[in-house]
């Protein structure tokens, strides 16, 4: 959940005024890819698996960041690692470090007598377990608040039961976040069909939902504010895109905004907030305009560049649509960094999003995209077998997988999770599609939860400091 600094009280008299904001990071931030994984966790419970109360999440993460660890607690139950960014051209490092890092998240979860959820979507956690065991805190309270008076009431289950992976990349220029983006819809359809990690079960519901992915389902019910941005469909330049996205958080709904005093004021289903209604108030502050832009929840989505000081330095892409799993760290990493940022393997992707019709201008591609993401979305129990483009979601994975071990055909510390992400791609066999044969009911999968050994230690020790030797 991503928190703004209160004290940034410099207005934001125009969009005009706003394009300041959006100048390339210093060079030492270039081309960075840093790696964001939410790990829901759960234990065996007297009828159905229990997930951590608010008490213990703390522990843990208290444990973690005291160790220098870069650790974050979601609404509920749910354990978020951070990597620091790196070089894409390290990515093979990174991928060595992430996988050693999240040992140390599970060694200490395991430690408080809890697992690791292999799901994006716990299949027995109910909203209401949720909020029973939220670690509550001022942004959600008040986020919960909005969404329960304003919004449909599905979308709660978004912030309280859904989790994933998240990769992001600095841009060196406004062309180059242009092209980032692009790829990044364009790649969206594949990462959700080859990163679903659904049980087909949610909410403790009796029902089957293998014929849509979930997770991908629920943001939708943001409106304007999820999916494919409508500032990014409308551009075909890099300076449109640019105005076209700041017009987008001057607009979109806000659940809350900050007061001079730091206090909050909050939306109500009479009087929704937007950025351009906070001028009228005087409340046009940047930070309210961080703020708002974090309510942009898009698949590919405008985030802020911070320094070591947490000072804002520039913008960044975040890739947002693989769910969270066990191979999904790794193998969304390998995925984005090889076709994301700029490089000769992403023009190469280039050159294959135009066998299969794309042009690269978003607004030429608008219903070609919608299109793809709404096919792997409502896939119906095909998975990865829907069209794309004017072929096939699963030829265009086999194509991307050329590519991908292509890339990093020389990294050998991480064949083992190339050959994975190969594997899937090849195959179209993602863990929502195997676990649709292994799972038809909501008892099967709640009899392997429950069946889940967990050993704590009678005291939780705390891992060594992440910089030890």
């Amino acid at each position: 959940m991503t928190d703004v600094k209160k004290d940034k009280h410099t207005l934001i008299q125009s969009e005009e005024q706003a394009r300041a904001l959006y100048a390339p990071p210093p060079a030492g931030f270039h081309g960075k890819v840093g790696l964001e994984v939410e790990m829901p966790l759960y234990r065996p419970g007297a009828q159905k698996p229990d997930i951590p109360p608010p008490a213990t999440m703390a522990q843990m993460h208290k444990i973690l960041k005291d160790a220098g660890y870069d650790a974050q607690l979601e609404p509920a139950g749910v354990l978020e690692y951070a990597s620091p960014p790196v070089d894409v051209r390290d990515v093979a490092k990174l991928i060595v470090q992430s996988k050693s890092d999240i040992a140390t998240f599970e060694k200490v979860i395991g430690e408080h007598g809890y697992a690791r959820a292999p799901f994006a979507i716990l299949p027995t956690t109910t909203p209401q377990d949720a909020l029973d065991n939220k670690v509550s805190r001022e942004r959600l309270e008040a986020s919960l608040a909005v969404l329960a008076e304003v919004y449909p009431p599905g979308l709660s289950n978004v912030p309280l039961l859904t989790t994933g992976v998240q990769t992001s990349f600095s841009p060196k220029s406004d062309e180059e976040m242009f092209r980032m983006a692009y790829r990044g819809y364009a790649l969206t359809p594949l990462i959700v069909a080859a990163m679903n990690s659904s049980s087909g079960f949610a909410v403790n519901d009796d029902l089957r939902r293998d014929d849509v992915h979930l997770r991908t389902k629920y943001y939708e019910d943001y409106g304007t504010a999820g999916g494919i941005s409508a500032a990014f469909l409308k551009s075909e330049t890099p300076e449109q895109f640019i105005r076209n996205h700041i017009r987008e958080v001057f607009d979109t709904p806000m659940f809350f905004a900050y007061r001079e005093d730091g206090s909050l004021l909050r939306s109500t289903k009479d009087n929704v907030l937007t950025f351009r209604k906070l001028i009228d108030l005087g409340l046009n502050t940047l930070t309210n305009y961080e703020l708002a832009e974090t309510f942009l929840y898009n698949d590919i989505k405008i985030a802020n560049v911070r320094d070591s000081e947490g000072q804002v330095v520039g913008k960044r892409v975040e890739i947002r649509a693989a769910d969270s799993g066990v191979h999904q760290p790794a193998s969304t990493l390998l995925l984005t960094t090889a076709l994301i940022p700029d490089s000769i393997t992403a023009q190469k992707f280039d050159n294959l999003l135009k066998d299969y019709g794309f042009t690269g201008n978003p607004k030429q591609d608008a219903a070609l995209l919608q299109a793809a993401r709404k096919n792997a979305v409502e896939h119906k129990g095909r998975f990865m077998n829907v069209p794309f483009g004017n072929g096939s979601l699963r030829d265009f994975a086999a194509d991307v997988a050329g590519l991908v071990i292509a890339h990093y055909e020389r990294d050998r510390a991480v064949q083992a999770e190339v050959s994975k992400l190969a594997e899937v791609l090849l195959t179209g066999d993602s863990d929502a599609k195997l676990n649709a044969a292994k799972y038809k009911t909501l008892a099967d999968v709640t009899r392997d939860l429950q069946a889940t050994v967990v050993k704590p230690l009678p005291t939780p020790k705390a891992p060594a400091p992440k910089n030890a030797a």
